[in-house]
């Protein structure tokens, strides 16, 4: 894979700034995770994103545990929101812990949404029961289709998630990141790229 250190990174006919700071940013995953932003906005209006991490007590040579964690996350959010479309990404992490770490990114119709308490009260539920403990920054980002000041700042936060530093350590038959595989609302949108 690719990594660049530029701080500008092109997709879509836009320039983002990425956060590519000292050990930066995997091209492939940055491509794949601003995808799946943009294509939340040609659904929604307004889109929530918000980020958390995972924390784990031992480590997995798999993708099982997130992949399990996504599952039972979605269909907690799927029964208490009623939303239609979930928006994720993630990546693994290990560095000198013993045990992998999760950044995971959610993206939410923002009319249904827009804040994140409720969703960590979430998050807590799913994750405790599977053994881990989580952190949820006070920060969120309320999207508007067509405004880019905030979109370019979650952009940025997302950006976070494709850093070189942390990946790599893994066996082979896990990986290091995932999204969610939402294609764009062409109806709306039919130049999407």
């Amino acid at each position: 894979m690719y990594l660049t250190h530029q701080r500008i990174f092109e997709y879509s006919g836009q320039l983002w700034l990425i956060n590519s700071r000292k050990s930066g940013c995997y091209t492939p995953m940055l491509k794949t995770m601003i995808e799946q932003v943009l294509v939340m906005l040609t659904y929604y209006k307004r889109v929530t994103l918000i980020r958390f991490d995972l924390h784990q007590p031992t480590n997995t040579a798999t993708s099982k545990r997130i992949t399990q964690f996504n599952r039972r996350f979605k269909q907690k959010l799927i029964a208490r929101y009623g939303v239609n479309k979930v928006g994720f990404c993630w990546c693994r992490e290990q560095e000198k812990a013993k045990a992998q770490h999760y950044h995971f990114v959610v993206m939410l119709d923002g009319r249904t949404v827009q804040a994140s308490w409720g969703i960590g009260l979430l998050v807590n539920e799913v994750w405790q029961q599977m053994g881990g403990t989580y952190w949820l920054p006070k920060r969120h980002y309320n999207l508007v289709r067509g405004e880019l000041n905030e979109l370019s700042k979650a952009i940025y936060r997302v950006s976070y998630l494709a850093k070189g530093r942390g990946k790599g350590y893994r066996p082979a038959q896990s990986k290091d990141y995932g999204t969610s595989r939402l294609k764009p609302n062409v109806t709306n949108y039919p130049h999407f790229k």
